[in-house]
C-alpha cells in the first residue's frame, strides 16, 4: 500500500496530518499557546514520521 500524506488545517489555527491509508494524526494547535507555524510544524513531522515508519513495514 502507498502512503500519501498531507497537512489539512481544521480552522482556528489547528492542524492534522492524514494519510490516504487512514491513518490520522492527533490535532495541533489545540492549546493555542504555540504559533500557527508551530502547528503546521508538528503535523508535517507526524506526516513525515508517519511514511517513514509504513516504509519499514
Amino acid at each position: 500500500m502507498e502512503h500519501h500524506t498531507q497537512v489539512i488545517e481544521l480552522g482556528e489555527g489547528m492542524t492534522q496530518a492524514v494519510c490516504t491509508c487512514g491513518w490520522r494524526s492527533e490535532r495541533y494547535g489545540k492549546s493555542k499557546k504555540t504559533g500557527t507555524m508551530d502547528a503546521l510544524q508538528q503535523a508535517r513531522d507526524a506526516a513525515d514520521l508517519h511514511e517513514w515508519d509504513a516504509t519499514l513495514s
